[in-house]
């Protein structure tokens, strides 16, 4: 921790000290930032690759409140999955220091709690240099969010509709998915896109039953073992329409040893996780389908390496899957009859840009699709879910919304009848 809160210091400084001496005569192309995206990043964290400056600050903010939630699984691992309350700050500071080359960095504070029992104070950092060759060759180096899915690379809260990330892109792809590595990526074809990224990988020492891999991810800033692979390829050669579909591909073992029998052997814990989706915006609807599977190999070694790490041995799914189809409306120009005479505008309104969104999406996952035969037979935690989402979105300027939803939860483990809980959430977000 002590190092990480050392970086994310060491690169507010130097946005801070490049930012001084940036002066009127550093002329940069003048760039509309309105709904910019750089690929593999979401539009706050995109501003400096747009921005008429040097340099730039951005950044987003949530606050959620979860006042009803039914009854709490806490074994998980993970009170993000189950807090009461969310406070989330994030500040990006970017600087051009070329045209070629753009540092990037991110400081981001997390306070979480469920009622009075728990709490957990977290920063998160990021911090990458592009290098921008041409339009079909770029290249990204530091702790960046892999170009996986879709919530991924669009986690600021104006550009999803729930309060929370779907359990989709939570359990099976654990967003937010940050780590070290290179990534190379760029235009084919007006059409085109593609991504190619080359990480440190996952821990599987840390693997926890109810969510997968989710808790093997962390900054670590040791070398390798083995190197992860992270390519996508992205279709928009339709108008409103993209498609993409991405994938993770390496070993998550980290060197690790562990008996069988009388033997020792390496782990290797091989990831597969391939994930696609398709985004549409038609008129004021927009559609949004996304599915992904996973494969884990030798999950009967990450039980002895769990059980030696914590003392309780992780039953992992062998398989795992999930899907959602989420579609939403803005429902203001049906209800409004004329654009208002006057465009009043401040901080936090702004009456052209205003939406009234209602949405709905439906997810199914599970987290023990298939399991390794000699493990079927141990206790286990299980997420095989069917979520009902319900829900409302206020923008009362394009960067700021207000949210309620309500979800309907149905999880039925192997061997469990079904149980049913019902979450209320409330939230506000903003992008600067």
């Amino acid at each position: 921790m002590r190092k990480i809160i050392l970086l994310a210091a060491i690169a507010f400084f130097v946005n801070v000290c490049w930012g001084q001496k940036t002066n009127a005569n550093d002329s940069i192309k003048e760039l509309n930032t309105t709904n910019k995206q750089q690929p593999g990043l979401a539009l706050a964290a995109s501003k400096i690759f747009f921005s008429d400056k040097r340099y730039s600050i951005s950044g987003f903010g949530e606050f959620n409140f979860v006042p009803t939630q039914g009854e709490i699984d806490t074994t998980v691992g993970d009170l993000e999955l189950y807090y009461s309350g969310l406070y989330r700050f994030a500040t990006f500071f970017g600087y051009r220091i070329s045209d070629k080359f753009i540092w990037n960095s991110e400081i981001q504070f997390e306070y979480i709690h469920y009622q009075n029992k728990e709490s957990h104070l977290e920063f998160v950092f990021e911090a990458f240099v592009d290098y921008l060759y041409k339009d079909y060759l770029k290249a990204r180096v530091g702790f960046y969010p892999l170009t996986i899915g879709y919530v991924n690379n669009n986690d600021e809260p104006v550009m999803f509709y729930s309060v929370n990330r779907s359990d989709v892109e939570r359990l099976i792809v654990p967003s937010t998915w940050i780590e070290f590595g290179a990534m190379f990526y760029g235009n084919i074809s007006q059409n085109w896109s593609y991504a190619l990224g080359f990480s440190q990988g996952l821990n599987s020492q840390y693997f926890l039953s109810p969510t997968w891999i989710r808790q093997g991810r962390e900054i670590r800033f040791d070398t390798p073992k083995s190197i992860s692979i992270n390519p996508q390829i992205n279709y928009t050669g339709v108008s409103n329409l993209v498609v993409s579909l991405s994938g993770y591909y390496g070993n998550s073992g980290q060197g690790a040893d562990v008996k069988i029998g009388n033997q020792e052997q390496e782990v290797k814990a091989k990831i597969n996780l391939t994930t696609a989706y398709a985004k549409y915006d038609w008129k004021n609807f927009r559609f949004i389908g996304l599915g992904t599977y996973g494969h884990l190999a030798e999950t009967d070694k990450i039980y002895e390496q769990t059980k030696n790490e914590a003392g309780v041995g992780q039953v992992l799914g062998k398989s795992v899957y999930g899907y959602l189809f989420e579609l939403g409306c803005d429902i203001l120009p049906y209800i409004r009859y004329k654009k208002p005479k006057s465009n009043k505008k401040n901080a936090i309104f702004n009456s052209e840009e205003m939406k009234l969104s209602l949405f709905s999406r439906f997810e199914r996952l599970d987290t023990h699709y298939r399991i390794d035969e000699n493990l079927q037979n141990l206790p286990f935690s299980q997420n095989n879910l069917k979520v009902w989402t319900f829900g409302v979105n206020y923008n009362t300027a394009e960067n700021i919304v207000l949210k309620a939803d309500y979800q309907h939860r149905l999880n039925t483990p192997i061997g469990h009848e079904g149980i049913i809980n019902h979450t209320i959430e409330f939230g506000l977000g903003f992008i600067f």
